[in-house]
């Protein structure tokens, strides 16, 4: 009898929660970067409303869409692009290696 025509054995099977797999994003961004990113632009926007008034208080609005598009862009382009820029900066990668 083949592996796949088996009853599974309850309670040794289980479906995995795909936030264990997969990585949680918020529009397409990892989460952590999009509320970093979005609470620094609101700071700088409340900044800009009090000491330079209205007009300037959009504009790191304009700034937040930019910027997250950025970050989108480079989810796109690589799902794990923060763990990669953290391993290259902390770690001290060599960009080539000498072979004997």
């Amino acid at each position: 009898m083949p592996r796949d025509e088996r009853e599974p054995i309850p309670g040794y099977e289980a479906q995995i929660h795909r936030a264990l797999w997969e990585r949680m994003l918020t529009v397409g961004v990892p989460r952590l970067w999009a509320a970093v990113w979005l609470v620094v632009c609101l700071a700088s926007a409340l900044f800009f409303l009090i000491r330079l008034g209205i007009g300037w208080g959009f504009l790191p609005l304009g700034g937040w869409m930019v910027g997250h598009g950025l970050l989108m862009a480079m989810t796109a382009w690589d799902g794990q692009f923060d763990d990669l820029l953290l391993a290259q900066m902390t770690r001290r990668y060599k960009s080539y290696y000498e072979a004997d």
